[in-house]
């Protein structure tokens, strides 16, 4: 009976989405769910369809993710009925490497936006996945991969911090069999870093972001994790969300994710295939 209650006090949390960017390309959508309080979702491993009660009263809070927000700036429209969280990913990477995200400038003004509209407590900064190239960069330095990297992270840092957002995820590419041959199919080569390369140059990026009051989290990265000032990540944090806006959020781990996934229990209401991202980025794990 005491679990009963307990669990009807719980609400859910709502993830949208890792697997495309809903806000940026599919937000008319997103709103027309939002109105009807349920979106219809299919099952990624068995196709079969369920559906996810949006009901502002069953929901903790919807946890955003997009490189671009111009769509929620300009109109929340029945976002404006939720708790929201953000997830927003800044790289400042070439056009080669992000064929139709935002100017790095641009994201950055969203962002302080944002903050401004909301908190900056309510946004999370994403700087991954960390890629090593020169066609990727902008103002590359083909003798040392790493310092284009630790300049962008730099200027990125400084103008983000001044509005507020202090917390940084990161991670480094996968190299999935389709990431690399798309890779190979557009001609470009990035240097995979070793183990010991790896918690090299995020000591770097923390002591940078030292300056600058920025915390460095990890996403699914056990091995950069141990690198001192380094915290493990929890992209969606159940506990952190309860912080922010009050009421019962699921703490337990979520199982659907990877084993070395931090985050907390959450609903999901992305699609790869019926809703494909529209950045083109070379390094995308979903496409």
């Amino acid at each position: 009976m005491i679990m009963e209650e307990i669990s009807k006090k719980m609400l859910e949390i709502i993830s949208c989405s890792r697997r495309t960017d809903i806000p940026a390309f599919y937000y008319d959508w997103l709103q027309e769910c939002l109105k009807n309080k349920y979106a219809m979702v299919k099952n990624p491993y068995n196709q079969s369809t369920y559906m996810v009660d949006l009901s502002p009263e069953k929901v903790h809070s919807i946890c955003l993710w997009s490189k671009s927000f111009a769509n929620v700036l300009k109109d929340p429209g029945y976002l404006s009925l939720y708790n929201l969280y953000f997830q927003f990913t800044v790289t400042g990477y070439s056009k080669f490497l992000e064929p139709k995200v935002v100017d790095t400038n641009e994201a950055v003004r969203q962002m302080e936006q944002l903050a401004k509209r909301y908190s900056p407590k309510q946004i999370n900064w994403r700087f991954d996945p960390i890629v090593f190239s020169i066609k990727g960069e902008k103002e590359p330095t083909p003798d040392n991969f790493e310092r284009a990297r630790l300049k962008v992270f730099e200027a990125l840092c400084r103008d983000i911090s001044s509005f507020g957002v202090n917390r940084c995820t990161i991670s480094f590419v996968c190299m999935y069999k389709k990431v690399e041959h798309r890779m190979n199919r557009a001609n470009f080569t990035c240097l995979v870093p070793s183990q010991q390369k790896q918690i090299e140059f995020v000591s770097q990026l923390v002591e940078i972001a030292d300056k600058y009051g920025v915390t460095v989290y990890t996403c699914s990265s056990p091995v950069i994790e141990e690198v001192p000032g380094v915290k493990k990540g929890h992209c969606i944090d159940g506990a952190y969300l309860e912080s922010l806006f009050g009421k019962r959020a699921s703490r337990a781990k979520d199982t659907g994710q990877r084993k070395e996934c931090g985050c907390t229990r959450a609903r999901d209401i992305g699609g790869y295939d019926e809703q494909c991202c529209g950045h083109g980025c070379l390094y995308c794990y979903a496409r």
